[in-house]
Formats: C-alpha cells, structure tokens, sequence
C-alpha cells in the first residue's frame, strides 16, 4: 500500500488493512521520498544533502509508523518501508521484489492537461503492475444542514 499521506491514500491504508485482516494477510506501507532522489546537487549546495535525506527518511518512517500506531496488530502483520526514488518506479521495483497479490493505492484525481502531460503515480502503476491495482478515492464528507 503505497501512501503519500494524501486523503486518498489514507483511505487506501484502511481499505489495505481491513482486507489482510480478512485474508489474515501482511499490509506492506510504503513511502517514496521523491525530493533529492535521483542526484546529488552541484557543490554549491549550502547544506548537508545526505545528512537532510537522512531527515526525511527518519520523518517519512514516523508519520508512516503514525499512521498506524493504534491498529491492533494481532489480526495482520503491518511492516512500514521508506524508500528514495520516483514514487511509481519504487512502487513497481518493490512489488516486483515482494510479489504482493495486490497493491492498495489512493488515487488523487488530478485532472486534465496535468494527466495529460505528467501522468499520476496511480495510473502508472496500474499500467505496468504484475498485480491488480485496487484505486481509492477519498470519500468526500457532506455537511450537515
């Protein structure tokens, strides 16, 4: 279950972990740090890079480990994986290294021209996955009158 912290990925986690506690499964969450990924600045850069990429790993691990902190873990194994790079290519070389029987993902909805030219991370995956894809969109909450 890939999660960018996005409404729609949180949403992605609950569906991930209510169908491993049904299968008595393992929900793997994953987070991409995409930001300093692919290459080291030019020597200009005014501060540690390896050191602040370090910072964002620690932070991506406890806002994962937050995320679900009071899930009960005696109906699923839940593991929390960070990892650097593109979020689309991590999420299908990790697939590949895990072989999941599915993947649980939050789709944002991007719309438009910015489809057109970028893609999603969402579409991609399900595009090139080994696996099914199960897309979540947040369900948006109506107010009461």
């Amino acid at each position: 279950c890939p999660i960018d912290f996005s409404p729609e990925s949180l949403q992605a986690v609950g569906f991930a972990l209510d169908l491993a506690r049904q299968a008595d499964g393992t929900v793997k969450l994953l987070h991409a740090i995409e930001w300093l990924a692919d290459q080291e600045p030019r020597a200009y850069a005014h501060f540690n890079v390896p050191e602040y990429r370090q910072h964002l790993i620690h932070d991506a691990r406890e806002r994962l480990h937050a995320v679900v902190a009071d899930e009960p873990q005696t109906y699923c194994t839940i593991e929390e994986v960070v990892t650097v790079g593109r979020a689309h290519r991590e999420v299908l070389r990790v697939a590949e290294e895990w072989q999941p029987d599915l993947i649980v993902m939050g789709a944002q909805g991007r719309g438009g021209v910015g489809l057109a030219l970028f893609g999603s991370t969402t579409q991609q995956v399900v595009r090139a996955a080994a696996c099914p894809v199960l897309t979540v969109r947040s369900i948006p909450v109506v107010p009461i009158a």
